[in-house]
């Protein structure tokens, strides 16, 4: 990315005595080391690759041999349009989509070399605001079916039991161990009941059906919360079961979701009271679960 970076970062000229002829980007013409090609300086007439601006400048006039090429030519007539400024120093500027700034911003580096990307269209349904971070963290991987579910071991050529660790019926996969494995659906259909979702077997139309989620926002925001903490505990009550060998009910699971829920809506309260009493007022209206 060298030679991309370096048509970020401006010289912009002032008195000349730290722009460097030959590798500062100081010109329209960019780095002259390069615009000469395999044109030796040598054969230029043009003093070493230490020289600067100032080193080249007298009086005001430029210190430069006659052009022997039509290279050398475009250097002269850049230098004609410039003027150095006595008492002013040079400096580096960065210019990153045509905006240049005396600070460098990792960030906006960041963005500009990886370059654009389409926005995949589930990112409201993974980034929720107001959403539980690591939740969101695990969705993601889910989404993209990153987690190492028994079918992705098995493909990797590890020597692993292929039975869901949740129900022990079929192979374990992410769209049976998060919809399909009649544990989850338990878990799923009393929560899903709870925020006025129904769930659904298949993986892709709940996707579909969250991301076309509309109407009442602080509805959707109750039902992604939901979907969200639904996936983290089963993931979590596998890798115990897996690594631990601990054994939760799907009741324990609900009864755990329950108090987190309301433990987040809670946590609203001083930056949105409104909010906080909304949603848990839609959580109690089909409370099912003893407090």
């Amino acid at each position: 990315m060298r030679g991309e970076v370096y048509t970020w970062i401006k010289m912009r000229v002032g008195n000349g005595v730290e722009c460097r002829f030959w590798t500062d980007n100081w010109s329209l013409l960019g780095s002259l080391q390069d615009h000469f090609a395999s044109t030796l300086a040598s054969r230029q007439g043009i003093p070493p690759m230490a020289a600067t601006l100032a080193n080249l400048n007298r009086s005001g006039n430029w210190l430069l041999p006659r052009a022997r090429s039509e290279a050398m030519i475009q250097v002269q007539v850049a230098l004609t349009t410039m003027v150095l400024q006595e008492g002013i120093e040079d400096s580096y500027e960065w210019i990153v989509e045509g905006v240049a700034s005396g600070k460098y911003k990792t960030s906006q580096v960041y963005w500009e070399l990886k370059g654009e990307e389409a926005k995949v269209p589930w990112t409201k349904v993974v980034w929720t605001k107001r959403g539980i971070p690591k939740h969101s963290f695990l969705v993601w991987l889910v989404v993209l079916n990153r987690c190492p579910t028994r079918d992705r071991l098995l493909a990797w050529g590890l020597s692993v039991d292929s039975n869901c660790l949740l129900c022990n019926l079929e192979p374990e996969s992410r769209d049976h161990l998060f919809f399909r494995c009649p544990f989850s659906m338990r878990v799923w259909s009393e929560v899903g009941r709870r925020c006025s979702f129904t769930s659904s077997p298949s993986w892709q139309d709940t996707i579909n059906r969250l991301m076309a989620l509309t109407g009442d926002r602080h509805a959707n925001r109750l039902i992604l919360l939901c979907w969200q903490a639904v996936i983290y505990f089963l993931w979590r009550e596998r890798n115990q079961r897996l690594h631990s060998q601990r054994f939760q009910s799907s009741d324990m699971i609900i009864s755990s979701l329950d108090r987190l829920i309301r433990d987040k809506i809670l946590s609203y309260r001083s930056s949105s009271p409104s909010l906080s009493s909304s949603l848990m007022q839609r959580w109690f209206n089909t409370l099912s679960i003893p407090p």
